[in-house]
């Protein structure tokens, strides 16, 4: 404390900084983390200081981050800082993490904390860090890169033809199963944490260069930070199935499902899905539910570009939007 100066004036967000650094040289030992919460109380750290350096650990995972960001996210409309203010804080808060990818990850969970206080557009806007963006962009694309050439394998069970059969199968009038559940999520090519927010209309008539009128495209309610723009930002994306009606049927059957069969798709309270039952369905056929969108995108490249290898490579990207 003493070598940084820190008194209990000092904001959370100048503290957040420090909280990976301080972490690392705890042991993962509640005992060791009540002792070091408690000096620093004694030192004379408010309550909600400590709890930013050393944030609760919930039910034994590492939910830090997200309990830190948060607190900035307090600090920020309680204050009403400034668009000045908050750049400053976040560029803090991106530098702090150990790359581009990681740091990105955290402005984006700022926006969503932003969102649920209630703040207002130009303070969201305030945390966007276009260098940061584009640095995390290209680690992302290289690692795309990088997995295709490790040469992925996808299971005779989710081959194409075979996950079309079934899908063609589907009885919407009956109670769907896990089983559907995966095929769905193949021809949508969604993450776990997709699905109960996806919505789909038919896309009308563009000229913008990923629209071809002989193909079915759609426009997705989906947002990584739902409802920043009220429903959620329109992007443009692919389905195995070209009939947007029976599309969207399938769609609707699973998500009815979701507060019976299915509520483990239900986001706890940091917005984490558990995704423990569709990795064990799944566990047969030697995947885990990652590899759902890549087999996803790659199906639905086919069936709407053909063979031509560049322009499926834009179109797997457009599948995983």
């Amino acid at each position: 404390m003493e070598h940084h100066k820190w008194t209990s004036e000092t904001p959370l967000s100048e503290l957040a900084k420090y909280t990976e650094e301080i972490n690392k040289s705890l042991r993962d030992d509640r005992k060791v983390r009540s002792n070091a919460k408690t000096r620093f109380r004694q030192l004379g750290l408010t309550k909600e200081q400590v709890e930013v350096l050393i944030p609760i650990r919930l039910t034994g995972k590492r939910e830090e981050g997200r309990d830190t960001v948060d607190k900035i996210a307090q600090e920020i409309v309680e204050n009403d800082y400034p668009s000045e203010k908050i750049k400053e804080i976040s560029n803090n808060l991106a530098g702090s993490a150990p790359n581009p990818v990681a740091g990105s990850s955290r402005l984006t969970l700022l926006r969503k904390k932003l969102q649920n206080r209630g703040a207002d557009h130009s303070k969201k806007e305030a945390t966007k860090i276009p260098h940061i963006t584009t640095e995390s962009n290209k680690i992302q694309a290289h690692r795309h890169i990088f997995d295709e050439d490790e040469g992925f394998e996808c299971p005779e069970h989710y081959y194409l033809e075979k996950v079309q059969e079934r899908l063609e199968k589907c009885d919407i009038s009956s109670s769907p199963s896990k089983k559907n559940l995966v095929d769905i999520m193949v021809m949508l090519s969604m993450r776990p944490a997709d699905v109960a927010g996806l919505s789909i209309d038919k896309y009308d008539t563009s000229d913008e260069m990923w629209y071809k009128s002989n193909y079915s495209w759609y426009c997705t309610g989906y947002s990584k930070i739902k409802g920043e723009t009220g429903s959620g930002e329109p992007r443009p994306f692919l389905s195995m199935e070209k009939d947007p009606i029976r599309t969207k049927e399938l769609l609707t059957w699973i998500q009815n499902a979701i507060p019976e069969k299915f509520t483990f798709l239900q986001k706890n309270r940091s917005g984490i899905v558990n995704v423990n039952p569709i990795n064990t369905t799944i566990a047969e056929h030697g995947i885990t539910s990652c590899k759902l969108r890549v087999i996803g995108a790659d199906h639905a490249s086919r069936i709407h570009g053909g063979r031509n290898d560049s322009y499926r490579q834009y179109l797997r990207k457009l599948a995983c939007r």
